[in-house]
């Protein structure tokens, strides 16, 4: 249920769900509901969440991190199905919230990956030997 191969896949239903909703809300919010517009900006974030999810997934990480991912983006499929039956506001707040932690950690593991690339590439005194045999 955590493994990166499920993840993957319910990112790509969380995009495909979240995309569904907001075409939905879209053309609502056309017909002349203008109320709906709050819908809009709330799949657009989510659907920005589940991309960002969706890229994640990919990312070669620790058990108990691919958990924190996968949480978000079963929250992300559970929204679509309660945005349907719970008022608008608490769908936006819910996007924001989901959209901030799942930025956030990609935020994180990006500044990690790009640390350890120049730890890895930079020397420093102690293994200017090892470097210099290379």
């Amino acid at each position: 249920m955590f493994q990166p191969k499920i993840i993957r896949a319910f990112s790509i239903a969380a995009v495909i769900l979240s995309a569904f909703g907001l075409l939905i809300s879209v053309i609502l919010a056309i017909k002349g509901h203008a109320l709906l517009f709050m819908g809009v900006l709330s799949w657009g974030l989510l659907l920005w969440a589940s991309w960002i999810g969706l890229k994640l997934s990919s990312y070669k990480l620790y058990p108990e991190e691919y958990k924190k991912i996968a949480i978000r983006i079963y929250l992300i499929i559970a929204a679509f199905f309660l945005f349907f039956f719970v008022g608008l506001m608490i769908g936006f707040i819910l996007s924001v919230i989901l959209l901030a932690t799942l930025w956030g950690l990609k935020r994180n593991y990006d500044d990690w990956a790009e640390q350890n690339v120049v730890e890895n590439i930079l020397p420093d005194e102690g293994n200017m030997d090892e470097v210099a045999k290379n």
